[in-house]
């Protein structure tokens, strides 16, 4: 996790300079100019910080047990923990975000897509039963892509 420093800055000038980074975020126009301030800004750690924390909220939101999250991120329970408490008690900022998300067939399509990409047999386990979770896997994501 990065650091933080440990010199502290007054509320006001707190306020200041966030107010600075959410605005330069709502100016960006559109989505490379977006990825290419992500690129420049985030450190490649802090990215998948934040990449695997907004997954690991959204599929919360989708009703996905710890462990199917724990797998397919490979992210810890208390992580998943603290992000389900934030979703369930502090949530009012990200639920609009998160069901923006969710009401996009594109998210539900990535995140199979993603699951299928953590299909590794396990010690003592077939691969028979690998390609099967693959085969079933392209199923859904063909059914996610016709729509209901």
């Amino acid at each position: 996790m990065s650091q933080v420093s440990k010199f502290i800055v007054t509320p006001q000038v707190w306020e200041k300079i966030f107010n600075l980074f959410v605005d330069a975020i709502l100016g960006i126009k559109n989505r490379n100019e977006l990825k290419g301030f992500i690129g420049n800004f985030f450190t490649p750690t802090e990215k998948i910080m934040f990449a695997k924390r907004f997954a690991a909220a959204v599929m919360l939101a989708k009703g996905t047990d710890y462990n199917t999250i724990r797998r397919t991120l490979r992210i810890s329970p208390p992580t998943i923990a603290r992000m389900s408490f934030r979703i369930k008690y502090e949530g009012e900022g990200m639920l609009p975000v998160i069901e923006r998300a969710l009401s996009k067939d594109a998210a539900r399509i990535l995140l199979e897509e993603l699951s299928g990409l953590f299909d590794i047999p396990g010690k003592g386990k077939s691969l028979a039963s690998i390609g099967k979770r693959k085969f079933e896997r392209r199923r859904k994501i063909a059914r996610l892509r016709r729509g209901p």
